[in-house]
């Protein structure tokens, strides 16, 4: 004898099919650490396996340090940046996008992200100023000193390269420093003490630099054998009275300037038709020169040098032609 039984099975939904889930569990990201605020870094799309009505909303969990660096908005699932990133700071972030149903059911997505450099820092040298001291024994080939920089960034950005100053023509003549090492050499001897300025610049796009004094003490005796620049000058008659005439320089045997605190024009030569300032060396007229009554003046200028307990005054002999 058969017996037939009618079973009826009704198929549930699993807990699996409501689980929202994202399409992987990590996702790696890189940025640049000069993007903006408010950029948003990616989209979250979480979904479930069922035809259910359900909707997914979207929530953030990150270490105490990332806690107010990014935001996912709750129900779009976008990610954005919350304050600037700084790859010198932390060159490395991570955190959870966690996707919740109705009924609390949640997924979560792994988000791995690499802050990546930009030139934003300058080269930082190792101590606001440095010495160097010269010697009449020293060589051109004999180091100074030296100066250290160093920058953050990566690559290039953090690449230093060091050069002197071209606001002091005189120390570009005199010193050199080696753009990789930064070391500090002078091509000659020279009388007086003398601040150089050296220059350390990354290699990034656009370059960033710093700069520090460098202060070079020397016990060289200057060189008697200083002369002005050009012994000869020519003036019209009839200018005005106070009409410039030109201005002394005195110079080495090398040709740089002579260190100098005043000028003076003495009294065996042209003080009646002509003065010179005391600070600048420029000299003027008093009167109104003419030429019939004296074509020629002869002008002794002295110069005390500059050099702290130097005493060494040098005399010039000049001839003006009108």
């Amino acid at each position: 004898m058969l017996f037939y039984v009618q079973v009826y099975v009704e198929v549930v939904v699993g807990d699996d099919d409501v689980t929202p889930v994202f399409p992987s569990d990590v996702i790696r990201l890189e940025f640049r650490e000069d993007i903006p605020v408010s950029t948003i870094l990616y989209i979250a799309r979480a979904s479930v396996s069922t035809n259910t009505s359900s909707v997914i909303s979207y929530g953030l969990s990150a270490e105490a340090a990332d806690e107010d660096c990014f935001s996912v908005d709750r129900w779009t699932g976008e990610v954005r940046l919350r304050r600037e990133l700084d790859r010198e700071s932390s060159s490395f972030h991570r955190f959870t996008v966690k996707a919740w149903t109705d009924d609390r059911r949640a997924g979560s997505l792994d988000v791995l992200l690499t802050v990546l450099d930009t030139n934003d820092q300058p080269p930082a040298f190792s101590q606001p100023a440095y010495t160097c001291h010269l010697t009449a024994a020293t060589s051109p080939h004999t180091p100074l000193c030296s100066v250290s920089a160093s920058d953050p960034d990566q690559g290039q950005n953090g690449r230093v390269v060091y050069f002197l100053s071209a606001d002091d023509d005189d120390a570009l003549e005199a010193f050199y420093v080696d753009p990789h090492s930064g070391v500090i050499y002078a091509n000659r001897s020279l009388p007086g003490n003398r601040t150089l300025t050296i220059v350390a610049m990354d290699a990034g796009v656009p370059p960033m630099k710093s700069s520090a004094p460098v202060l070079v003490t020397s016990d060289v005796s200057p060189s008697v054998n200083c002369a002005v620049e050009s012994l000869e000058m020519k003036i019209e008659e009839n200018l005005p009275a106070y009409s410039i005439v030109g201005r002394v320089r005195f110079i080495y045997d090398d040709v740089t300037t002579a260190p100098v605190t005043g000028y003076q024009l003495n009294q065996d030569g042209g003080q009646e038709a002509f003065e010179i300032d005391g600070k600048t060396g420029e000299i003027v007229t008093k009167v109104i020169l003419d030429r019939e009554l004296c074509s020629n003046y002869s002008l002794n200028i002295s110069a005390t040098h500059q050099l702290p307990g130097s005493h060494l005054y040098v005399y010039i002999h000049r001839k003006w032609k009108r």
